[in-house]
This record gives structure tokens, C-alpha cells and sequence, in this order.
């Protein structure tokens, strides 16, 4: 044995018996009785207590498409018998300007007109037990917000602010099924 490899050896197996300490999720043992391969689970519609109408709609269809996607249950529909129910209540919407536009002299109308917006939203979610109601998981106050550049053109307000409301719902999906399933409570 070269006295090269003997130097080298050592400490590419202490490297090697350490490990980097990333582990896959979906490689670990799951403990939360939750998250078990799949079992059944009803997604309740979102309950919406702002005033931005609709936005249960965009919640509830992020949280349903992360749970067909990457999750180990399977989603049954309103109305059927399931092992889990997962239901939730959006509490807050906010939106406000983070920047104005000074404008310039083409253009009097846009001064003062906001150049940056953030969205918040704040939801609570709960996760059921299917067959006695009980409360197994709760998760009050989430916050999600984003920004966005507001541009001149007011037409494209709405629709601007609609890509946020998808984007933030898609977060917020990701987030909470990703502590549900690492069965952090």
C-alpha cells in the first residue's frame, strides 16, 4: 500500500461515515400517524373571511393540487368518507403599496400612483380525524405575503394581482403539507 493512499484513505472515510446531514423526506420513516401511505382525505372547502371574494377558490384548489401531487394519501371527494379531513379559514388579506412612482412630465397621471404592492394573507388550518371529528393538527395565523411592480398600464392591475393570489396560495400549500408530512406539530 502507497503511503499517498494511506493518507488519503482516513479521511475520506471519516467524510464519508459523517455524512453531509441532508436527508430526504421522502426517504425517512414517517412518524406522525397522519402521514401514512394511502389512507384517504377529504380537503373541506376554505372558509373566507375577507373581504377579497374568491380567494377560498384559489386556496383550496393550490392545497388540493399539492396533495395529489406529493402527498402519500389520496384525495376523495366533498361528501365521501375519509380518514383525514383537512379544513381551513382565511382570516386576513392585506394589500399595499410599497413604493410610489414620481411619474415624469409625459405622464402627469402616473405621480404618485404606486410602483410596488405587497399581498398578505393569514389563514388557519386544521387537520381532522375522518372518523371522530377530533382535531389532530392545528395551525393558526400562517402568514404569506408577496410584492410585486405595479405597472403603469391599470389594465393589467387585476390580473397582476390575480398571479400573486396563485403564486401565494401555491406557497402556502407547499409549506404546510411540507410540516404536516415531516410531522412537525
Amino acid at each position: 500500500m502507497s503511503s499517498a493512499f494511506r493518507f488519503v484513505l482516513p479521511p475520506l472515510v471519516l467524510v464519508a461515515a459523517l455524512g453531509c446531514g441532508y436527508h430526504r423526506l421522502d426517504r425517512q420513516p414517517r412518524t406522525a400517524a397522519w402521514a401514512k401511505q394511502g389512507e384517504t382525505i377529504r380537503l373541506a372547502r376554505f372558509r373566507n373571511l375577507t373581504p377579497r371574494l374568491g380567494l377560498e377558490d384559489r386556496f383550496t384548489k393550490a392545497l388540493e393540487n399539492r396533495i395529489v401531487a406529493a402527498s402519500p394519501w389520496r384525495l376523495v371527494g366533498t361528501g365521501e368518507p375519509s380518514r383525514w379531513v383537512l379544513q381551513g379559514t382565511l382570516e386576513g388579506y392585506n394589500s399595499r403599496a410599497l413604493g410610489l412612482s414620481l411619474g415624469n412630465d409625459r405622464l402627469k397621471a402616473s405621480a404618485g400612483s404606486a410602483s410596488r404592492v405587497e399581498v398578505a394573507v393569514v389563514a388557519s388550518v386544521e387537520l381532522l380525524d375522518g372518523q371522530t371529528g377530533a382535531v389532530v393538527l392545528s395551525r393558526r395565523g400562517l402568514t404569506f405575503s408577496n410584492q410585486y411592480r405595479v405597472d403603469q398600464n391599470f389594465a393589467s392591475f387585476d390580473s397582476r394581482e390575480l398571479q400573486v393570489l396563485e403564486s401565494l396560495a401555491d406557497d402556502f400549500a407547499e409549506s404546510f403539507l411540507t410540516q404536516l408530512l415531516e410531522g412537525t406539530d
